[in-house]
């Protein structure tokens, strides 16, 4: 008898080890036209959690192990990756160096330019508009500002090629030359401090229901305009198993400390941060030119059997070479204050 019982709990075991491998919560969004969101995917499997994304059209994976405590962001599109710590010490040093770096990249940008961050982004913003007047709506927050920003960069490269069509490097050189933000060009007084968005959230109240979850109703507005809405419905009312549960709040919980080195420059990055607890969109209504132009809703699937394969770094990848940028002239130090940004 004692026997049987021993080879019953040794079966046991063993189901529930290899259930666990198995028993991934899978978070995935289902789209209808279009309409992007922050990821495409999220799977999670005990504590590794993996997240497909695509970021201004680069196809990207976050893979993060909390027994290892490190997060690898995979990039497809150049086959490499980046490897941080992902403990709370690690956090808070990469926020500290995030910050560092911004402030040398203005320090190095106002060495060759004489100007401050201010008067260096207007003076930008001034060209930009100059070249693309639709852009003077939108701020830098605002949901559409990144592609319509890419659409504009590429009009004023065509539009300097067009002028010397046999010399077209040269053409975009000087055009860059010109829009280059320097002392002589800074206004009288001194720059107003950039507008960050010129969007707001309306919520209303009372909740709403999506495939049995309730969730608020978010609008992103631009004047009279809706933009987007969202269904947003807290982390931790979703009721996921408890250790899906505990690996996104604290993914939420890393995000917000590797983003506080740069938000203490830019407080106006949390002008439209929700209050409460971290949230999720159930589903998002994405409109354009006044009309909807797609939508995304949240599916949510547990005890999804998932390759251990798919937590790890993909073969053949290699790690990421960043070497410390030059700046020895001012087109690379505004190159690098752009990036920093």
């Amino acid at each position: 008898m004692t026997t049987r019982l021993l080879r019953l709990f040794l079966c046991a075991a063993i189901a529930a080890t290899c259930g666990s491998a198995q028993a991934a919560t899978v978070l995935e969004y289902r789209h209808e036209g279009e309409c992007a969101t922050e990821f495409e995917r999220m799977a999670i499997d005990g504590l590794r959690l993996r997240i497909d994304m695509r970021v201004d059209g680069i196809e990207m994976t976050s893979l993060i192990d909390d027994e290892e405590q490190l997060m690898h962001q995979v990039m497809h599109d150049s086959r490499s990756y980046m490897t941080m710590e992902s403990d709370d010490d690690a956090v808070d040093f990469n926020s500290d160096v995030a910050r560092s770096t911004l402030l040398h990249a203005r320090n190095e940008a106002y060495k060759v330019t004489g100007l401050d961050n201010d008067a260096l982004i207007a003076q930008a913003r001034a060209a930009q508009v100059a070249a693309c007047p639709g852009m003077a709506q939108l701020a830098f927050g605002d949901p559409d500002y990144p592609e319509a920003a890419a659409r504009c960069a590429e009009r004023m490269a065509a539009d300097a090629a067009a002028q010397a069509p046999a010399d077209r490097e040269s053409a975009i050189a000087r055009a860059q030359l010109q829009a280059r933000p320097t002392r002589a060009n800074a206004p009288a007084s001194p720059a107003p401090k950039p507008e960050w968005t010129t969007t707001r959230i309306e919520r209303e109240a009372g909740a709403t229901q999506v495939d049995g979850r309730a969730c608020t109703t978010e609008r992103v507005m631009r004047g009279t305009t809706v933009l987007r809405e969202d269904c947003m419905a807290a982390i931790d009312a979703l009721a996921l198993e408890p250790r899906a549960q505990r690996r996104l709040a604290r993914m939420a919980k890393v995000g917000a400390g590797l983003a506080s080195g740069i938000v203490e420059l830019h407080p106006e990055l949390q002008q439209q941060e929700r209050e409460g607890p971290p949230a999720i969109s159930l589903r998002r209504v994405c409109h354009a030119d006044g009309r909807v132009a797609g939508s995304s809703t949240l599916e949510i699937r547990e005890r999804v059997a998932i390759d251990p394969a798919q937590f790890e770094l993909p073969a053949g990848y290699e790690p990421l070479q960043i070497g410390a940028p030059s700046t020895e002239s001012p087109d690379e130090a505004l190159e690098l204050l752009e990036r920093m940004r």
